[in-house]
């Protein structure tokens, strides 16, 4: 199952709140994708973990501008979703949600 599903990028907007295709919207998500995977065909970074940072990472946002509480917002979104509409073993979602966390500080 690929890890972004037309039913993942559904239940990401029918919770956000800022303009779709604002600044922190699914045009950034897609060049932090691109990045990603750039990035992670020369580290070795699991694609799937990247691939889902990418969507989610920001799917949380209240304001474009500073947002400090993102990150946990991120990550405690992702895991509603475990089971359902994102499929990682254990491990890779522990990366996961320790990125999204970690990505505001």
């Amino acid at each position: 199952m690929a890890p972004i599903s037309s039913e993942l990028i559904q239940a990401i907007r029918a919770q956000y709140t800022l303009p779709w295709r604002g600044t922190h919207g699914i045009t950034h998500w897609a060049r932090v994708r691109e990045a990603g995977l750039r990035l992670a065909a020369r580290t070795g970074a699991h694609p799937a973990v990247v691939e889902l940072f990418a969507v989610l990472h920001d799917a949380c946002r209240r304001n474009e501008g500073v947002d400090p509480g993102h990150g946990g917002r991120g990550a405690d979104f992702a895991a509603t979703l475990r089971g359902t509409l994102i499929h990682l073993p254990d491990a890779e979602f522990a990366l996961l949600h320790t990125a999204f966390a970690d990505h505001t500080s």
